[in-house]
């Protein structure tokens, strides 16, 4: 079945593979590696409980799921930091990860006994040829510009002020080559014969644009608070 459920099963299994990873890992590169794959779980996970809060669950119970989300992302953002700090000092390091490794495979057994595609959410798969099928429905093309994109991005930010100035070659090279990434994802999402990652036609019209741009500074103000809160925590305990 190719759908939100498959979606949520892969983002579980890379983040639980991930965390695995990481709690096993003997070196700083594989740490890094697996924490990456963590990364890209943890991700999934994110936006796949966005998604199914969204398409999944009936309009009169939605917002009673988006507050037990944001309670548990707000739980999570205060608390990390000092239970993280409290497992190291107890139990080691490794623990931070390898205690979410049965949480991780409890999701998949709750996420399989609970959730269902809705019927039009279900793409149509040849019959003797599922994989082939399905795969045409992914739109990889769009995927990876937008995360080779961001990527590039973040690597230009993140260098930018730190490690060379903000007019260097480098980082210039890397802000301009973002852009030009992420201006081809908005072509590919326009032309492209898959299911768009993003399509374009949510963001036309002036209403689905202040609310996209009313969601970005939302999410903005809410990682800044979340972040400054588990900042302050954190160095208090």
């Amino acid at each position: 079945m190719f759908g939100r459920r498959v979606c949520f099963f892969v983002s579980t299994v890379t983040f639980l593979a991930g965390c695995f990873g990481c709690s096993v890992a003997q070196t700083m590169f594989q740490l890094d590696l697996m924490r990456a794959l963590t990364g890209f779980g943890g991700g999934g996970l994110i936006t796949m409980a966005t998604v199914i809060n969204s398409d999944m669950i009936p309009f009169k119970k939605r917002g009673m799921y988006q507050a037990m989300q944001n309670i548990l992302f707000g739980f999570g953002a205060v608390l990390g930091a000092s239970m993280g700090g409290a497992i190291v000092d107890s139990i080691g390091w490794r623990w931070c990860f390898l205690l979410q490794v049965p949480i991780s495979a409890l999701a998949l057994v709750v996420g399989y006994r609970v959730l269902e595609n809705p019927e039009h959410t279900v793409a149509k798969l040849h019959p003797t040829n599922r994989f082939r099928s399905a795969m045409k429905h992914l739109d990889l093309s769009g995927a990876s510009l937008l995360v080779i994109g961001l990527v590039v991005q973040l690597l230009g930010l993140s260098f930018g002020g730190n490690e060379y100035s903000w007019d260097s070659a480098t980082v210039v090279t890397l802000l301009v080559g973002s852009t030009l990434l992420l201006v081809g994802f908005i072509l590919v999402e326009a032309w492209t014969t898959a299911i768009p990652m993003i399509p374009l036609r949510m963001l036309k019209g002036w209403q689905p644009t202040a609310i996209q741009l009313t969601n970005v500074f939302s999410g903005m103000a809410s990682y800044a608070v979340s972040h400054k809160t588990a900042t302050d925590v954190g160095s208090r305990s």
